[in-house]
């Protein structure tokens, strides 16, 4: 049986083991206080989260919010909309939706660890690059 550390890597390009599953040596450090988990490398030293490479990462919000945004966002629910129903700043749901890009860590740390389901995560891929495309900054093919 696996630990969940076992799929952990070293984000640190520094690190000897940098991306190398042999010989790693990384335990968990507890906790922040969103609920995302804390993993510390005893090779070089660094702290790093689980969510780190996904669009979660750096973000101040715990798993059920960043699912309610998703969610909200795929019933076409406006930023203004998703603003009133959590509570949090449009800037915040704005900047999270963003910085979503698809890619496969971001998937399956949505899938995994957010709750939502590969229809919901191929309906939000779609729906990112509609939004993206009609965007009055993005350049025109």
């Amino acid at each position: 049986m696996q630990s969940e550390t076992d799929e952990i890597l070293c984000p640190n390009p520094e690190c000897e083991y940098y991306h190398k599953a042999e010989g790693k040596a990384i335990v968990k450090s507890g906790k922040y206080k969103t609920g995302h988990q804390r993993y510390y490398c005893k090779h070089c030293g660094k702290y790093f989260m689980e969510t780190i490479g996904t669009a979660i990462y750096r973000k101040h919000l715990s798993n059920d919010k960043i699912r309610m945004i998703y969610r909200l966002f795929l019933e076409k629910n406006g930023i203004r909309s998703i603003e009133r129903i959590t509570g949090h700043h449009r800037d915040t749901i704005s900047n999270l939706l963003k910085e979503t890009e698809k890619n496969e860590k971001t998937e399956d740390y949505l899938i995994n660890k957010i709750g939502l389901t590969a229809k919901e995560c191929d309906k939000l891929w779609k729906l990112l690059e509609m939004k993206r495309g009609k965007s009055p900054k993005s350049p025109k093919l």
